[in-house]
């Protein structure tokens, strides 16, 4: 009988394995916790004010009816900085983290780390940034290229390729 799935590979080193797609998805799960309860009182401290400020009305002009908001140019500044704000943030705490600890919160509570593809140590500052631009090039196509994980059989999505990097896990 065919085979059609080849068993992965031996992990990258002894007593490490390649973490796969789930507990990788719980990590993320747990930096997302940390990094977006921050991010939404934020949000809720700029926005309630200026949403509360916000006044919409229908108004007849030459015999039709037109929308108006008084205050929708505050409210678009403000979402425009926010939005910077929850791109940039993510970039930095990810970028920061794996070039300096290796691996992120939600990393260490579950064992992984991430490593250089060739050396097995740790990555600098560029490849961090470079594997954090990958993981936003994979989510913008439809996800595939964070699903990857599931499928490939070193267990790299595009953003490891990109940055030739693995994340591994003890065993």
């Amino acid at each position: 009988m065919p085979q059609y799935w080849a068993p992965p590979p031996p992990g990258p080193a002894p007593g490490q394995a390649y973490a796969g797609f789930w507990i990788r998805v719980a990590a993320y799960l747990i930096d997302a916790v940390i990094l977006d309860i921050p991010l939404l009182i934020i949000a809720f401290a700029v926005f309630g004010s200026s949403l509360a400020s916000l006044r919409c009305t229908y108004t007849n002009i030459a015999g039709g009816q037109e929308f108006i908001c008084a205050n929708l140019g505050s409210v678009i500044g403000e979402f425009g900085i926010f939005s910077l704000v929850v791109f940039v943030v993510p970039l930095v705490y990810f970028t920061a983290m794996w070039s300096w600890q290796g691996q992120s919160v939600g990393q260490r509570a579950l064992g992984m780390h991430v490593v250089d593809a060739n050396t097995g140590g740790g990555i600098s500052v560029g490849r961090a940034l470079l594997r954090y631009i990958g993981i936003l090039i994979g989510t913008w196509v439809l996800f595939i290229g964070l699903i990857w994980v599931a499928f490939d059989p070193r267990k790299q999505g595009w953003h490891d390729k990109m940055a030739s990097t693995f994340v591994v896990k003890r065993i």
